[in-house]
């Protein structure tokens, strides 16, 4: 993935095109695209500032507000295959989820293994 531009060249873009050279020209002598000048000249023009959005960081599974019904589900049918526990969270909670979004969840989660158990048969 690639990271963001500088502060530092942001601001000189956006203040290059407040000076008045083109957008085409700026985009040249700084190397970035015409799109990328536009964008942080509007960016200065509404705000003032030409700082970036937030970069990386943690996303939430949309699985998350459905734990315990998930628990619940597996617990009483444990058994249930991937295919089968989707099926039941968009008849139930009218829930579209991938299978393998539901397998990264009950894995990391819920603390389930694919690896037989004894104790837990």
């Amino acid at each position: 993935m690639p990271k963001p531009y500088s502060e530092d060249l942001r601001s000189r873009v956006a203040e290059a095109v407040a000076a008045g050279h083109t957008v085409r020209a700026v985009a040249l002598q700084y190397k970035v695209s015409p799109a990328f000048v536009c964008r942080m000249h509007a960016l200065w023009r509404e705000t003032g500032a030409v700082q970036g959005k937030p970069f990386g960081g943690y996303r939430r599974s949309r699985l998350e507000p459905y734990e315990a019904a998930i628990k619940e589900q597996l617990a009483s049918s444990p058994s249930m295959t991937l295919q089968e526990l989707q099926a039941w969270l968009g008849r139930e909670h009218s829930l579209s989820v991938s299978i393998s979004a539901i397998d990264k969840f009950i894995r990391r989660k819920l603390g389930y293994r694919y690896k037989k158990n004894a104790g837990r048969q």
